[in-house]
């Protein structure tokens, strides 16, 4: 069989070749590279590039005008100047080859680098001669897939000891005549199953097993890793079918009851375009045509996919009725019709595991708004924040609901940076720090969380020379395994916040590596949300509870409003889904009765809230038998 798909392969991509497109970026008046902003770093003084007549209009190159480039003898080994004129383009199998003239007065390596949406790449060549004009060639093969909009050029990388003179001319690059696919603009859901009950080919949520090739030599699909949210994703472009390939470890999923993955495409989803997705058992032998190989694939189309949002794929082993052994899987493949396709946590899972998740909210706090300052919390209007995962933390984080609550939800967590600097707080009229957090971690005696809040002073700028900081520590005294803990900080305690008039950052570093977060703010206890507005508040209605309890089909909910008012009452599942709404009105001030049929939802733990008007939410739990 592969012997057969590498033959498909070859004559798709024959029935399919164009000749490459570039174009040259030569200097001249009216053509590439004379008008771009040049940018010189890494330079003693940063010299600009400069257009000049050429020096030596001779040999392969006689254009009138050439770039001149100094590298400085105090300037960095890699001086370099940079464009972000390039249209954008992506490479592909015919247009990774760049070529560039340089004449320079000494040997030493040239570097050309190309950054943009996907990882920066980098390819050196070094001159052989000197003082005249010689075509240089790069192979960027490796970066086939990537889509970029900058050319580094880095004439002379070397130490010097004196002032270099390098002239580079004439570098053809590829057209920019392909755009970069839509992309997805959050991350795929993060999964929460545990670890041990899992086994993950790609995921930033576990320790994933060794993969061979994520597009085999025999496949017609171009890969490439690319950050969606800050979370690692697999994008599949020009993809007639991919391989993907674990043959030196085959994978027993023979315990397993689910193999799972998170996709998103932005093609349309036409008749007749599906993702299929095909599992295959090497055998007991591990090689492929041993005689004891099984595979079987299922198809999804327009019933199940849809275009630009993430679909999940939870998939029954058992649907995979023709792989009758599950012991050596050494291959997935994708195909279907699908040309672009995003595609995260890929893993086998136990179905008898549950996500590590809080089955209740985090309380809701009732002070008075007036006396917060919240950055977090479905009980305020919350402030500016620009980011919960900065360019330069270690975590990831994920938004998710808890019994209807929104949470945050961070994962791999080693640091985590939070930043408001578009909108520093002033939080000098503050005496405490509040957030609640949830971990399913154990917590053991090398367990810690600390709570970092920074001040970037009055320049608004972090190393200003005015920035404060100071860092308040949690260890196992105060942490607890799945239970829900207030860390209510006072300000006081940051002693080293000398200054609180432009706070900026807060930096979460965690021993726990899931953490689930809700309820973050600042308040001011000396105005302590007013107790008696707070019992005005909650005074206004209550809810009593529901009976009977556990209960099948149908159960009564009870509450009761001493005041008029508008009332909402939800219920929700387990995972936090909304279930049903059951009330959405005005009502009047009286002891209300609502009943729930629950005929056609499943067995199992349920949860429902009321809020009425703006007052907190109030939330029970369920059980529904069957």
């Amino acid at each position: 069989m592969k012997k057969t798909i590498f033959m498909t392969m070859l004559v798709l991509l024959m029935s399919t070749f164009m000749y490459a497109q570039y174009e040259t970026v030569d200097f001249e008046e009216g053509g590439l590279g004379a008008d771009w902003a040049w940018t010189v770093g890494e330079n003693s003084d940063n010299p600009p590039l400069e257009i000049i007549t050429n020096p030596s209009a001779s040999g392969i190159n006689t254009s009138a005008t050439v770039a001149q480039f100094t590298a400085r003898a105090a300037g960095m080994s890699w001086a370099l100047c940079y464009a972000d004129d390039v249209a954008d383009f992506q490479f592909d199998a015919t247009n990774t080859t760049i070529t560039i003239m340089v004449n320079k007065p000494l040997i030493s390596p040239v570097g050309i680098k190309f950054e943009g949406t996907s990882t920066p790449v980098e390819v050196q060549v070094s001159n052989t001669v000197t003082d005249q004009w010689e075509n240089l060639t790069f192979d960027f093969s490796s970066a086939i897939g990537n889509t970029y909009n900058r050319i580094v050029i880095i004439p002379d990388f070397a130490d010097r000891t004196a002032d270099h003179i390098v002239y580079f001319d004439n570098i053809q690059i590829p057209s920019g005549n392909t755009q970069p696919p839509e992309e997805p603009e959050t991350a795929a859901p993060t999964p929460t199953y545990a670890a041990e009950s899992v086994i993950s080919l790609f995921s930033d949520a576990y320790t994933n097993v060794t993969v061979d090739t994520w597009s085999a030599d025999w496949d017609n699909a171009v890969v490439s890793d690319v950050l969606i949210d800050g979370n690692n994703t697999k994008l599949y472009t020009s993809m007639v079918f991919a391989g993907i390939e674990f043959i030196s470890e085959t994978i027993d999923a023979s315990s397993m009851d689910f193999f799972h993955l998170d996709v998103w495409t932005p093609d349309a989803i036409a008749e007749g375009i599906s993702l299929n997705v095909k599992l295959v058992d090497f055998g007991a032998d591990g090689a492929y045509g041993g005689g004891d190989d099984v595979e079987h694939e299922i198809s999804y189309g327009s019933g199940t996919m849809t275009s630009e949002q993430w679909i999940s794929l939870d998939i029954p082993m058992d649907d995979f009725t023709g792989l009758t052994t599950q012991g050596h899987l050494a291959q997935l493949i994708f195909s279907g019709g699908l040309t672009t396709l995003y595609v995260d946590n890929i893993y086998f899972r136990s179905g008898n595991s549950t996500p590590n998740q809080p089955e209740t909210a985090a309380p809701t706090p009732s002070y008075n708004e007036a006396a917060v300052i919240s950055m977090f919390c479905n009980a305020y209007t919350d402030v500016t924040v620009d980011t919960w995962s900065a360019e330069w933390d270690d975590a990831n984080v994920g938004d998710v609901q808890i019994a209807g609550n929104d949470t945050k939800l961070y994962t791999s967590l080693v640091y985590a940076g939070i930043e408001f600097t578009s909108a520093p707080l002033d939080i000098t009229d503050m005496t405490h720090f509040h957030m609640d957090i949830w971990t399913p971690d154990t917590i053991d005696g090398e367990s810690t969380f600390a709570v970092k809040l920074v001040d970037f002073g009055a320049d608004g700028a972090y190393g200003g020379g005015d920035d404060v900081e100071a860092e308040v520590t949690f260890d196992n005294a105060t942490l607890q395994s799945e239970t829900w803990i207030a860390l209510d900080m006072n300000l006081d305690d940051f002693t080293a916040l000398t200054t609180r008039e432009h706070i900026a950052q807060l930096v979460l570093t965690s021993g726990p590596n899931t953490v689930y977060i809700d309820n973050i703010y600042f308040r001011n206890d000396n105005q302590d949300a007013d107790d008696e507005v707070v019992d005005v508040i909650s005074a206004r209605y209550e809810l009593n509870g529901n009976y009977p309890n556990p209960f099948n089909p149908v159960t009564s909910i009870k509450f009761s409003m001493s005041q008029p008012g508008h009332a909402v009452l939800k219920v929700y599942d387990v995972r936090g889904r909304l279930v049903e709404t059951l009330v959405n009105a005005r009502l009047d001030a009286d002891n209300h009765e609502i009943v729930w049929n629950a005929d056609n939802a499943a067995s199992g733990v349920y949860f429902y809230s009321l809020k009425v008007d703006n007052g907190p939410t109030e939330t029970r739990r369920m059980v529904l038998l069957k």
